[in-house]
């Protein structure tokens, strides 16, 4: 399939990898790529979302050397937080603009900053040909709270690569893992105060994720693992490259959570495509899907839930075995990139008709 047409992806120099953001991006554009789609990117100077003056400008600048009638990929964390240039381009160019979950729900410290962040959006958004959401749920929020028309939205779940079955610890200690940026939207102080109550029990935790990007919140969790007497059980591993976190996934017993929110929840189908059972908080769109075939889910805002769940996984190895024979069962729906990449690749197709 040739002759879709030209499409410029649009980026930020130090955007985070290793991010579901990230990996959702990046596959979705090799998916067009095998449907015809020519594909260019640019790429904006550092610092967003919270580009400086200088920034704002330059970024201005890239937006305007796109060519006329150009339709523009461009991931959220850059134009949401762009609203002069989505209103300035959005006539000239088909600006398509992918949002992985809103913005003002990233865990800002003041609800001044929220409340910013949320105009901001709602601005961007207003100016866009098309916005591809990664769950009916983040679509629906967008409705409700951004004023966002429906029929603008294309519904992108994220795929899943057909993955190996983890092994497990092998032995009495369970291995349990979360992965993701130590942001407060991830909340891992509610984990860590949950696995707090159960030293009793065997178990040890490997956070993986990004370390650098909320360097306070950082150190609030290291002072919790501290002051919680957990040092010999958690480890913080940073971001690890590809063939370490495949250890780490081949040999967890568990996957753990207690994100406020999230816009999918790809980690979590991530743990699923490796038969790993999961312990979970509601977060958002992940609360809608995972169900509890090979997991449990509670609420996102109680130590003592999320405490009560795992207390009652990690205190039973029968209740383990049954939720591992549930999360292998799971393997075979999981969506797939290809579909993914279908669904989006229809309406950009319809998308640059309606304006040739």
């Amino acid at each position: 399939m040739t002759g879709a047409g030209d499409l410029c992806f649009v980026i930020s120099a130090d955007y985070a990898r290793r991010t579901g953001g990230w990996i959702y991006d990046r596959r979705l554009l090799q998916e067009l790529r095998g449907r015809g789609w020519r594909i260019e990117e640019a790429i904006l100077p550092a610092g967003f979302p919270q580009p400086s003056a200088t920034a704002r400008a330059r970024a201005a600048a890239v937006f305007r050397a796109i060519p006329d009638g150009r339709v523009v990929l461009v991931d959220q964390l850059c134009l949401g937080v762009l609203p002069e240039v989505a209103r300035a381009e959005g006539r000239r160019l088909r600006l398509v603009m992918i949002v992985h979950h809103p913005l003002a729900l990233e865990g800002y410290a003041s609800a001044e900053e929220r409340t910013r962040i949320q105009r901001c959006e709602q601005e961007a958004l207003s100016h866009v040909a098309a916005v591809i959401v990664s769950s009916p749920n983040t679509a629906r929020a967008l409705v409700l709270d951004y004023a966002l028309s429906a029929d603008r939205i294309i519904i992108g779940i994220p795929g899943i690569e057909r993955r190996a079955l983890a092994r497990g610890s092998g032995g009495r200690v369970p291995n349990l893992l979360s992965v993701g940026a130590l942001v407060p939207r991830k909340d891992h102080a509610l984990l860590l105060r949950a696995l707090a109550g159960l030293r009793h029990l065997p178990w040890r935790l490997q956070l993986v994720g990004n370390v650098t990007r909320a360097p306070q919140h950082v150190g609030r969790l290291r002072g919790i693992i501290g002051a919680c007497g957990l040092a010999g059980r958690v480890s913080l591993r940073g971001e690890l490259p590809e063939h370490r976190l495949l250890r780490l996934w081949l040999g967890a017993d568990l996957y753990v959570s207690a994100s406020r929110h999230e816009g999918y929840g790809m980690a979590l189908a991530e743990a699923f495509a490796h038969g790993i059972p999961v312990v979970s908080t509601y977060a958002g769109a992940a609360g809608a899907w995972v169900g509890r075939r090979g997991a449990r889910l509670v609420r996102g805002d109680s130590v003592a839930s999320l405490r009560a769940a795992l207390g009652e996984v990690l205190g039973s190895s029968a209740l383990r075995a049954a939720l591992q024979v549930g999360a292998r069962a799971r393997r075979p729906s999981l969506p797939r990139w290809q579909a993914t990449a279908g669904s989006v690749d229809r309406r950009l197709r319809q998308l640059l008709e309606s304006r040739s």
